[in-house]
């Protein structure tokens, strides 16, 4: 399944270059490839990153617009990836976590944790 952490804005996007050396200072053991520009998929996947944990493998990837990225793995690590993303946002910029069905959706709040995301997605 892919879940999606996303917000709508104006006036504010995380860039890309932003994106990559949060991944690279806050999850070290990621793998991160960023697409080049023009290159296909690119607009899609601008920022690719893949990590590994005790609950499986998570894939993540940004959207070129800056305003979400979409995740596939174990809920856990979905969780713990939104609750990080929520940080790099600002407050004032309302998140919402949804699957790709849209089968669910709700706002993750600045303090949310893990549970609180899991809580959304059952």
């Amino acid at each position: 399944m892919t879940y999606l952490a996303v917000f709508e804005s104006d006036t504010w996007r995380l860039e890309r270059d932003a994106l990559a050396r949060a991944l690279a200072s806050d999850w070290p053991q990621a793998q991160v490839k960023l697409a080049s520009p023009g290159a296909a998929g690119s607009v899609v996947r601008d920022v690719e990153w893949t990590y590994r944990s005790e609950f499986g493998e998570l894939e993540g990837y940004a959207h070129a617009d800056g305003q979400g990225i979409y995740l596939e793995g174990p809920i856990e690590v979905v969780a713990d990836f939104v609750v990080w993303y929520r940080g790099l946002v600002p407050v004032d910029e309302q998140i919402v976590f949804c699957d790709d069905l849209y089968s669910f959706d709700g706002v993750v709040s600045s303090n949310a944790s893990r549970g609180d995301i899991v809580a959304l997605a059952e």
